[in-house]
């Protein structure tokens, strides 16, 4: 039996729907088991980073980095505590778990933008801690160097060993901010801009502190000696003139 004609747009929008969400369940049923991996590798990465942290921040405790750390410039980047230092880093190594985990499972889930994104995110994380490592070892060989400058016999018999020792961690410090800074991947062409205008103007400086002292060095023997000159240039005048003539 037919049927009529008036019911035939219905019936076809009514297939139309079933079909759409029959493939819907299809592909949710098919995409069900890359959903449940994901979140299995997050949870995992989750767990895995929370038993990291408490063993890094441990570890970090034990060889005194709270000390090192507090010690250097790098201070500012971390809360005050007694353990605020280790923590903190404890925590970046959980965070970076946790993202080594989200790229995988995006990369499961098929999302490839936010893969590439936060797979370049954790790519970047190790040349952030190389250049940070280097900025806190630097800065405490910086530190170590002034106070060996400081405590040396040449610079306290000179009378400017603070001048000295905080000229050469003042040095050091910038040597050891550019290297760690192009580690990271920064630009620090402004930096160079910026040394090449300190020695320019350091250069001068030394130049006209040494004219100075030449010139009021040279003032005070002029004045010492201008008598004798001047006595000396007298007799060599009357001893010319006594000399006799050849005719």
């Amino acid at each position: 039996m037919h049927q009529p004609a008036q019911f035939a747009p219905v019936t076809l929008l009514t297939e139309t729907i079933e079909a759409e969400f029959e493939a819907a369940i299809a592909d949710l049923i098919a995409f069900l088991p890359s959903l449940i991996a994901a979140a299995v590798i997050v949870l995992l990465g989750l767990f895995i980073g929370s038993k990291l942290q408490p063993i890094v921040s441990r570890t970090g405790q034990r060889v005194s980095l709270d000390e090192t750390v507090r010690q250097t410039p790098l201070e500012s980047l971390f809360p005050d505590g007694p353990t605020a230092v280790s923590e903190g880093v404890g925590l970046l190594v959980k965070y970076y778990v946790v993202l080594i985990a989200l790229v995988t499972a995006a990369h499961r889930l098929g999302f490839q933008f936010v893969g590439a994104w936060i797979e370049s995110a954790v790519a970047y994380l190790p040349a952030l801690a190389a250049g940070l490592a280097i900025l806190l070892v630097g800065f405490l060989v910086a530190d170590y160097a002034g106070t060996v400058v400081r405590r040396s016999e040449a610079a306290r018999d000179s009378g400017f060993s603070a001048v000295l020792a905080g000229a050469t961690k003042a040095f050091l410090y910038f040597v050891v901010a550019v290297i760690g800074l192009e580690t990271m991947g920064v630009n620090v062409t402004i930096l160079y801009t910026f040394a090449e205008a300190f020695a320019l103007a350091g250069g001068l400086a030394v130049a006209l502190a040494v004219g100075i002292a030449f010139g009021w060095a040279g003032k005070d023997y002029v004045a010492a000696n201008l008598d004798d000159w001047a006595e000396r240039s007298r007799d060599a005048a009357s001893d010319s003139k006594a000399a006799p003539s050849d005719d």
